[in-house]
């Protein structure tokens, strides 16, 4: 009878019988095959991969091979665990060479100042403050790398270093101690330095046993670099231990312990480690000149340096990348906006800003089409050939724009770097707000140690940041829905000014985006000599996509220089915008401006509504206007335009800026009177003394108001939309017989107005290197108000979308027949018309 000996074990889950040692040996092989695929399968789990079949069609093998290629992943994880703990090893060696460097330092002086008592280099106390207690972090760093050594000397893949970076972190408040005193340090060698010349030759350049040269206080400052260090190094280790190693839990723990001790150390009132924590402060493109060339470079201000860099797309899917040109430490910096060289601007930047408007407009509008399809889209994903395209002339056009655009100057230097750094930037909000930038980080920096960055630091610094840069938060403009996106007109009254500390001349500048392009649109007259300025002037503004207004305060110096004294911007939002005046306090430093916000819709602006008024002049036909007057032109259109042109001609901003409401209404009542004929000149003589005592801005305010409320529109409703398809034809022969016969075919009184208005514009363009205003510019302006139909009241959001396009087209058809007129084209019907009608023309 054979016996058998059996033996007792759980394999599967199961409790079975072994026949022998060999097959228990195996089954307990294969249970440890199988515990190492259960945590395969885990893995696969947590990142969505099926451990199980859940189709009768998927092959075995399939999952066989998912588990495979997991723990092939793991092993790799391991082997550079391995290879990373070796690489951190060497490193904290070197660092523990520096630090016995720098205790041999220390103990030379302490020897020269026993060897010669008379005339020591410095006193003992001040060897204690400069380097305190470097011994002590010597000795505690000692003990870490004999440690991590002897790990490293005994290594496998389930070995564990969590508990001796765990011991390191517990050294935390010798660190703190230490970088606490730093600014005791910097200030004892600068004494010691500029007290004795021995001393500042051994401390300005002290040789290591590498043979690189260093500063005493570069030397001192390696302590603080290291203790950000340390938590980095236990990131890294997370990055290469497997969520199921023994040892991931503990560095989670450990590092736990580093960012608790970082925060707490940081928010401590003496805590100087603020100066070391490293984040991006702000960033975006900005126009460096270079000799007498501008440069695009794209900007990073971090916590501790300004870098500046070029910016590139690469590969085909268009990585960004960022070559570093120079970099300056934030501490060091000194800026200037003060400067003899005036840059100007050559290019037409209005032109190029309504262009990339129209551009982002029809890309809305294509992006609409499609989502109404159902098939989603947005900025960053891919779409039709025609939003490709579109995309690619709104990247290339806003490029364009940035380098042409900036002219204030604003120029960085320091002590050490002989050279200056110019930067331009298009407008005083965006200079100010890197100064102000810039100044915060420098007020943070109490003195202190500065940490030394090499190209090399600065260039990681950059890659980690991971910025995708964005010209004017296109993406985030284009992503607004609809609805989001503000049209009509906004209505903003300038109160008054709080505290100045003393009288001066102030005055508001109003900025109001455009599809998140920047427009000056309105300014305050300016306050004299006041310490409590008080305006009371309302604007009204027009919104095309508007999201954003920015308020300006500038003061006028002694020498009769603006200078920006305060800065704000206020959000636009549905969400708190009314009918109804609501006022607001804007916070500007130390300064705080009283303002009133009331939103008008589109859908009431330009509703064209008949006056109300028995024979008033606004909101009346003009053919009627004309009638009543016997004249071509009615008498006002005609007193406006010789009021521009005798004394505003040279006026910044002519027609876009906007007057003040209170005397663009005052105008407007001194003509908008119920008169019998017999009594028009006599009012007339009224109306134009109110006109010749007002602002310019009031007049040119008030003649666009006119036309706004006519009940139709000048060019007609009737011949809109053949105006508007005639700016498609190609052929540019037949594209010009084609408008100026639907121009000549107008009803008379609307002929002779455009006439009138086309070659006062063309005037008013001929000053543009005073008035700043192009052809593009005026058909901007003007273009919506002379074309644009009547709205109703029920539009939907479609219906405003497909008007935001139609503005563009709208200034099209202006500009076209500006250009004509401009190009020295005669786009009166005949030259007998012409003598005819003489007395209308304006020379």
């Amino acid at each position: 009878m054979n016996m058998f000996r059996f033996k007792i074990t759980k394999w599967k889950g199961k409790v079975m019988l072994i026949s022998s040692d060999m097959e228990a040996a195996e089954a307990e092989k294969s249970q440890q095959k199988d515990e190492r695929d259960g945590k395969c399968r885990l893995i696969l789990e947590a990142s969505g991969a099926d451990s199980e079949d859940t189709s009768d069609n998927e092959p075995e093998i399939s999952r066989t091979m998912s588990i495979s290629s997991v723990r092939k992943v793991r092993d790799q994880k391991l082997h550079m665990r391995k290879i990373l703990v070796k690489g951190i090893l060497e490193s904290e060696r070197t660092y523990l060479s520096l630090l016995k460097e720098i205790t041999e330092l220390k103990r030379k002086i302490q020897n020269q100042i026993t060897n010669l008592r008379e005339s020591p280099m410095c006193s003992m106390e001040d060897v204690t403050t400069m380097f305190y207690q470097v011994e002590e972090i010597h000795v505690q760093h000692g003990n870490f790398v004999e440690k991590l050594q002897a790990k490293v000397d005994a290594w496998s893949d389930t070995q564990k270093v969590g508990d001796t970076f765990k011991e390191l972190i517990v050294y935390f408040p010798l660190y703190m101690k230490y970088v606490n005193h730093t600014h005791e340090a910097a200030e004892c060698i600068q004494k010691c330095t500029s007290n004795n010349e021995e001393f500042r030759k051994l401390v300005s350049s002290v040789k290591l046993s590498t043979g690189s040269q260093h500063t005493l206080q570069e030397l001192l400052f390696t302590p603080v670099q290291r203790l950000q260090r340390n938590t980095l190094v236990i990131h890294d280790l997370l990055n290469y231990t497997p969520e199921d190693h023994d040892d991931y839990k503990i560095l989670m723990k450990t590092l736990d312990l580093a960012d608790h001790n970082l925060k707490n150390f940081a928010t401590t009132p003496d805590s100087q480690i603020a100066n070391t924590e490293d984040h991006l402060v702000k960033s975006g493109f900005v126009v460096e000149m270079v000799g007498n060339s501008r440069k695009l470079r794209f900007m990073f201000l971090f916590t501790d340096v300004l870098v500046c860099t070029k910016h590139k797309q690469t590969g085909r899917n268009r990585v960004n990348v960022f070559e570093v040109k120079w970099f300056l430490p934030v501490p060091q910096i000194t800026m200037e906006t003060k400067l003899d060289k005036v840059y100007q601007i050559k290019e037409d930047t209005e032109s190029m800003k309504k262009k990339i408007v129209s551009l982002k407009a029809e890309l809305r509008r294509e992006m609409k089409i499609h989502d109404d399809k159902g098939e989603r889209t947005s900025w960053l994903s891919s779409g039709t050939r025609t939003m490709e395209k579109l995309k690619k002339k709104i990247e290339e056009q806003e490029a364009a724009l940035i380098l042409a655009s900036p002219h204030l100057p604003l120029q960085f230097s320091t002590k050490e770097d002989s050279k200056n750094h110019y930067i331009l930037l298009s407008t005083d909000y965006e200079r100010e707000e890197w100064r102000d930038a810039m100044l915060a980080q420098q007020n943070h920096h109490h003195g202190g140690l500065q940490r030394l960055l090499s190209g090399h630091d600065v260039q990681a610094k950059i890659n980690e940041s991971k910025q995708l840069p964005q010209v004017n938060n296109i993406g985030n403009v284009l992503i607004k829905k609809d609805d989001e996106m503000l049209n009509g007109s906004l209505n903003v009254t300038i109160h008054k000014l709080d505290g100045l500390d003393s009288p001066c001349d102030t005055y508001v500048q109003l900025h109001l985006d455009s599809y998140g392009y920047f427009f000056m649109q309105a300014k305050t007259r300016p306050c004299v000599n006041s310490v409590e300025p008080n305006w009371d002037q309302d604007f009204e503004l027009e919104l095309e996509g508007s999201q954003t207004l920015r308020i300006l305060c500038y003061t006028v110096n002694r020498e009769g220089e603006d200078e920006l004294i305060g800065r704000s911007a206020l959000e636009l939002s549905r969400t708190w915008l009314s009918s109804s005046f609501k006022e607001q306090k804007i916070s500007m430093n130390t300064l705080s401006l009283m303002i009133s916000v009331r939103h008008t819709p589109a859908t009431k602006t330009l509703k064209r509504s008949p006056s109300k008024i028995q024979g008033g002049l606004f909101g009346t036909r003009i053919g009627i206007a004309c009638s009543r007057e016997r004249k071509t032109v009615p008498s006002f259109v005609t007193a406006c335009i010789k009021e521009v042109e005798a004394r505003g001609m040279e006026e910044v901003g002519l027609y876009r800026i906007s007057g003040v409401t209170s005397d663009i209404q005052r105008i407007k009542k001194a003509f908008d009177k119920n008169v019998e004929s017999r009594w028009l000149p006599v009012y007339l003589r009224a109306g134009l003394n109110v006109l010749g005592d007002s602002d310019i801005n009031a007049v040119t305010g008030v003649l666009k108001l006119y036309f706004r409320e006519l009940p139709e529109p000048l060019f007609s409703e009737a011949s809109y939309k053949q105006f508007i398809d005639t700016i498609g034809l190609h052929d540019g022969d037949a594209k010009e017989k084609v408008f100026l016969q639907l121009l000549h075919d107008l009803p008379n009184e609307n002929y002779y107005c455009i006439v009138a208005i086309v070659e006062h514009l063309v005037r008013v363009s001929k000053l543009e290197s005073k008035n700043k205003m192009s052809l593009s510019n005026l058909s901007t302006v003007f273009g919506p108000t002379l074309l644009h139909p009547a709205v109703s009241d029920q539009q939907n959001p479609t219906q405003l979308m497909q008007d935001a396009q139609d503005v563009f087209l709208q200034a099209g058809v202006l500009y076209f027949l500006l250009q004509l007129a401009a190009s020295g084209r005669n786009i009166r019907r005949c030259e007998a018309t012409i003598e005819m009608h003489g007395e209308d023309r304006l020379v």
